[in-house]
């Protein structure tokens, strides 16, 4: 019955402007019709969350916050709130980020809250399949998070249910990392050991039909299950020096998560050091969270520092890369601006994203450089595959497998048992957080 009512009632045609003036509590079980132009944010089980503009995380914008002062972090909270509106829609699952409406019809049921039978004709917006102009690179970086890559089931795999889900999600991550062309790829929250970055490589030398990748050995030390590390390209790169680690010779849950290693172009000779971190996440009190980020920060700068104490690297250039878990305004990322470390990302797009939560936007994963890198750095860019792609896409969804059946046992050839939907989306929703991409030029200082 609501869905005829929504369609047979009279329908007012008012702006986004007009409902906040008051308009949601006179209009309250009135069917409008929006005029203003609203953007897909965020989308939840059965609800659709929606705005005039995409939403920033106060945290990315809100200037003075790492000092304490709250008063543009508020605003901020305000400013969003203000703006964002929550619809009831059945099965939002096939929506993007960043899909426009214009002329949305539904009922107001609440302050800034609606409800329609049906899903609206939604403009879909879709996620960049280009690669960025890297501006004349001779060396290319990834830097992504790949959502707990684990071989063996357990640990923080919990929604891969199957060995064939398994095999989706390998061949999504494996092939969204041979079509960036990276020669390094950093990667955070992989399985801790061999296992996971050996079986990553060999996807993506079966996929690029070539030899040609090869992983650094992270060896097993006591502490938490998950881990960072680095694939290249054997015939762009060589790793040089020991591989440090910021947590050294401790049962510490970071053990794994914070790493050091150098690398030497084979071409040119022209080396360069990579930092590679997966910070604290924000579980827990905010007070605890952050305490704990800042001393994930601090290890990790020492653990730089102490590498070229001992002389295992002599080479200035260093890039500082990851998941920090902190958005542009907090301490942990302008305590890394106060070392002297260039934040790359924000100089180069500031007014991008890597991840998306509750409707909100912003950067978590971090570019950094020392001064005489930040030179041979020709270009930052974020990718949206992952964030603004629906969840449904995602390698453990029913809805990627033919007749949503999900095979039991692990697949030859996984892409027997693919939906339609499954083979076009291969590249996206491979994780939670996109990739960044970053292109060197190096020698040019």
């Amino acid at each position: 019955m609501l869905v005829l009512a929504l369609y047979v009632v009279g329908i007012e045609k008012v702006s986004f402007e007009q409902l906040q003036d008051g308009g949601w509590k006179s209009m309250k079980g009135c069917v409008v019709e929006i005029t203003t132009p609203l953007v897909v944010c965020g989308t939840f089980h059965d609800s659709i969350y929606l705005a005039p503009e995409r939403l920033y995380v106060p945290e990315e914008r809100a200037k003075g916050l790492s000092e304490g002062d709250s008063t543009e972090y508020y605003k901020w909270v305000e400013y969003n709130d203000r703006l964002r509106i929550r619809m009831e829609c059945p099965k939002p699952y096939d929506l993007n980020l960043g899909a426009t409406i214009k002329g949305l019809r539904a009922m107001i049921t609440g302050e800034r809250s609606l409800l329609t039978g049906r899903q609206p004709n939604f403009k879909n917006y879709k996620p960049q399949t280009a690669l960025p102009n890297l501006g004349g690179a001779d060396i290319v970086i990834c830097s992504t998070n790949i959502q707990n890559y684990f071989v063996h089931q357990g640990g923080y795999a919990t929604k891969r249910q199957t060995d064939g889900q398994h095999a989706l999600q390998c061949l999504k991550v494996a092939s969204a990392l041979v079509k960036m062309n990276a020669d390094l790829y950093a990667i955070c929250e992989i399985e801790k050991g061999e296992s996971a970055p050996k079986e990553l490589v060999g996807k993506m030398n079966e996929l690029s039909e070539k030899e040609k990748f090869d992983f650094v050995r992270i060896s097993k030390v006591d502490g938490d299950t998950i881990s960072v590390g680095f694939i290249y390209n054997k015939t762009k790169l060589r790793p040089y020096g020991e591989l440090c680690f910021a947590y050294p010779k401790k049962v510490n849950i970071y053990s794994c998560r914070f790493v050091l290693q150098g690398f030497e172009a084979i071409e040119s000779g022209e080396r360069f050091v990579v930092s590679l971190n997966h910070l604290r996440s924000k579980r827990g009190s905010q007070e605890e969270s952050l305490d704990k980020r800042m001393a994930n920060v601090e290890a990790l700068t020492d653990c730089i520092q102490e590498a070229y104490n001992d002389s295992i690297y002599t080479d200035p250039d260093i890039i500082v890369l990851g998941d920090f878990n902190s958005y542009t305004q907090e301490k942990p990322i302008q305590t890394m601006i106060e070392l002297g470390y260039k934040d790359m990302l924000f100089i180069n797009d500031s007014l991008n994203y890597s991840y998306s939560y509750k409707g909100e936007c912003g950067y978590l994963d971090r570019v950094f450089s020392s001064p005489t890198m930040s030179a041979q750095i020709t270009a930052v860019y974020p990718i949206h595959w992952n964030t603004d792609y629906y969840y449904s896409a995602a390698y453990y969804s029913k809805y990627n497998f033919k007749n949503r059946i999900i095979p039991k046992e692990k697949p030859q050839n996984i892409k027997k048992y693919m939906s339609k939907a499954a083979k076009k989306n291969l590249l996206f929703r491979y994780s939670d957080h996109d990739p960044i991409l970053i292109g060197l030029k190096l020698g040019n200082k």
